[in-house]
């Protein structure tokens, strides 16, 4: 099965053939488990989530617009608390994220970015640099 594209060509909404009903409780019940610390959408997902849901809207602040997400989200869960070298998610603002912060995803330089030259990548980290739990998980068989 293929994710399917539920965000509108313009890039501006949700594509109303697609967007339906579950995909707002879909995300709305990972939203609301305490173990979830924010989840990442394409930033027309959060704006059809600011205008769908009804009175109950406390769990929109774990939703976080983010580029690409239009065929999927990310759920990014808390530390255990057995974790301590775990780094948590810097905390949200208290509202919804439904005013201006959303407002600027939907700005012509965000929708349509002038190109950038192309860039040398930069490297990525180096094994040595990773806390010691990291290069276990990565050294295991």
């Amino acid at each position: 099965m293929s994710a399917t594209m539920v965000v509108a060509e313009d890039r501006k909404d949700v594509d109303p053939q697609v967007w339906t009903p579950a995909h707002v409780n879909l995300i709305k019940a990972a939203a609301k488990d305490p173990e979830v610390a924010r989840i990442f959408v394409n930033a027309a997902i959060k704006k059809a989530l600011c205008r769908d849901v009804g009175g109950d809207r406390h769990w929109l602040s774990k939703v976080q617009p983010w580029w690409g997400h239009d065929y999927h989200f990310h759920v990014r869960i808390n530390c255990p608390s057995d974790s301590p070298e775990c780094t948590p998610q810097p905390p949200r603002p208290g509202d919804d994220g439904c005013g201006a912060e959303l407002d600027h995803w939907f700005t012509e330089a965000i929708l349509h970015p002038k190109p950038s030259p192309p860039s040398k990548p930069k490297p990525g980290p180096r094994m040595a640099d990773l806390p010691a739990a990291c290069r276990q998980v990565l050294l295991a068989p």
